[in-house]
């Protein structure tokens, strides 16, 4: 028994107290990562518009917040499920209660066009590179998202994977909305909503593999 007592003992001896909210901390460095990281790869490759002459403003703000709503969601998500005994449901229904919005509202746009607007209401310009754009400008945040969750204690990697890629996914979504040029609501459920999922495939895979325990 004493030597249980003597091993016990020395493994805490060089134990030091975690700072309060030592977790959130580096969660909020990781988000800073992410927006600045993001923010200039966009300002790599476009552009900001100086005036939205192309784009409504009822457009540019159902993006900005669509991605604003997903970011806020999976932030939330990212700090609960670093635990062991985080649970992210009601993150889960905000999030799809937020596209259940931008889904209805692009049915809604629909139904109040023409037939001979749909194309570019639902493709517009950028459907082919939309998604991979919002991908690409999120990966300052997913690789900060995963270095956060190597350094906390994820109970189930795959989807702590997925949330650090879908919060990655949202970074880079709410970043390029500021430069996108698209007016279809329907544009922003379909390829923005794909972009924020391709991210979150990403991390499931990185997550099983790097995440283990």
């Amino acid at each position: 028994m004493t030597k249980i007592d003597d091993l016990i003992e020395t493994l805490v001896s060089d134990l030091t107290p975690v700072r309060r909210h030592a977790l959130r901390m580096r969660l909020a460095s990781a988000v800073a990562v992410g927006v600045i990281g993001a923010t200039v790869a966009l300002l790599a490759s476009l552009a900001f518009r100086p005036h939205l002459h192309h784009v409504t403003v009822a457009a540019f703000w159902v993006k900005f917040l669509y991605s604003a709503g997903l970011m806020g969601a999976t932030i939330i998500a990212l700090d609960r499920i670093a635990r062991p005994d985080g649970l992210i449901g009601d993150m889960i229904r905000v999030s799809v209660a937020a596209f259940t919005v931008i889904a209805l509202l692009a049915v809604a746009q629909l139904a109040l066009s023409p037939a001979s607007s749909y194309p570019g209401l639902i493709f517009g310009y950028s459907a082919l590179f939309c998604p991979f754009l919002i991908f690409a400008f999120g990966l300052p945040a997913f690789f900060a998202n995963m270095w956060f969750l190597r350094r906390a204690a994820p109970l189930n990697p795959g989807l702590a994977g997925f949330v650090a890629g879908a919060c990655a996914g949202a970074i880079g979504g709410w970043v390029y909305s500021l430069a996108c040029v698209e007016n279809g609501i329907p544009f922003i459920a379909i390829w923005y909503t794909l972009g924020i999922l391709l991210s979150g495939l990403l991390g499931i895979v990185a997550g099983k593999l790097s995440l283990r325990w």
